[in-house]
């Protein structure tokens, strides 16, 4: 493949498996209790993190996925679930949180991580694109193998641009809707969340099913 091939391939798929216009009215839900200079902060770390996480999946997921004996299907199944119990949180939220709870939670630099990185950006669907990426990239040393793995990088840096800006501005996209309205997206954004979440369970359930048939 050519570096132009590599890296369409890894903006677009990345691109529609992190859904950072949609995802920005799950990022403003959960961060909602901050101040907006330490929400626009957190979004620029959010970016941040999920560069880092998929750039190492990479470069190591394949050894890493053969080390512990894990295959893609697993994977998946516990993304799954790491995403439909974040969007189940967040569909069960309170409306406003204490100030000690607030405090507890600008204090958590957690949330950075998890859940916003993991599984909100960079969740299972992300790992398992950039694996499959990986797995179509000759890993003999060559100019060509060079040239690839930087294309799938950039890629995932301008996905990763998108998302920061996304997020950066989330709030202001979104106060033009209204508490109300913003109430709303956020409540249908995670029952979208909720459905994909059992979603990618579903789907490693299936290509676990498929493996034990083969066996």
């Amino acid at each position: 493949m050519t570096f132009y091939t590599v890296l369409t391939m890894t903006f677009l798929s990345l691109f529609a498996m992190v859904n950072p216009i949609g995802m920005s009215s799950v990022f403003l839900g959960l961060s909602d209790h901050m101040k907006p200079k330490e929400r626009h902060k957190l979004a620029y770390t959010v970016a941040l993190y999920s560069t880092i996480l998929l750039v190492v999946i990479l470069f190591a997921g394949r050894p890493i996925l053969a080390f512990f004996g894990l295959s893609l299907p697993f994977i998946r199944i516990a993304g799954g679930l790491l995403v439909a119990f974040t969007a189940w949180q967040m569909l069960n939220a309170k409306p406003k949180l204490s100030e000690h709870e607030k405090e507890e939670h600008q204090e958590s630099e957690g949330l950075a991580f998890f859940p916003l990185t993991l599984p909100i950006t960079a969740g299972a669907g992300a790992i398992a694109i950039v694996i499959a990426i990986d797995t179509s990239i000759s890993h003999h040393l060559t100019l060509q193998t060079l040239e690839q793995y930087s294309a799938a990088i950039l890629g995932i840096l301008l996905v990763m641009a998108v998302v920061a800006v996304c997020y950066r501005f989330a709030d202001t996209i979104l106060n033009k809707l209204g508490r109300t309205g913003t109430a709303v997206v956020t409540r249908l954004t995670a029952f979208v969340l909720l459905a994909i979440g059992i979603d990618i369970i579903w789907e490693g359930m299936l290509a676990l099913i498929v493996i034990a048939k083969k066996v």
